[in-house]
């Protein structure tokens, strides 16, 4: 099995009001969840509980299809922030393999319809196709679309 992400599946829990600190292991493969609490105190201290947290995850992705493992490997992807709501990042890949990048807008129509639009990064450049989705946003919540 490839090495997992260091916290793949594993969230911190600090809830210093109900004395709960420890480690919260989740993870969810086809639909179903898998999910268990390892709490600092009764496993020796933070260390502990997180390398006992760390071997149950590891033991769950040792039963998964290679491409699960191979996923929780992988490395995150910085997504890229608009900084307006409904304008969304979006990296697609095809079946042949070949990968779009475009900025797209969403929103709600007068009819209570979702509507969005596309403008690729290849065509018009990162910021221009930014601008293009933030324009059909705001045309399109004031009904212009």
């Amino acid at each position: 099995m490839s090495e997992p992400r260091p916290n793949y599946g594993i969230t911190r829990i600090d809830q210093p009001e109900k004395k709960n600190h420890g480690f919260y292991v989740r993870i969810t493969h086809r639909g179903k969840g898998f999910q268990k609490y390892f709490p600092d105190k009764s496993l020796g201290g933070k260390p502990k509980a997180l390398k006992a947290a760390k071997a149950y995850r590891d033991s769950l992705l040792e039963k998964m299809p290679r491409y699960k493992q191979e996923s929780a490997a992988k490395k995150k992807r910085k997504i890229k922030q608009s900084g307006v709501v409904g304008i969304t990042h979006v990296v697609s890949k095809s079946p042949k393999g070949t990968v779009y990048e475009y900025w797209q807008a969403a929103w709600v129509d007068g009819e209570g319809n979702r509507r969005t639009a596309k403008f690729s990064i290849a065509r018009y450049g990162d910021e221009k196709a930014m601008d293009l989705a933030k324009k059909a946003r705001r045309d399109g919540l004031k009904g212009k679309v």
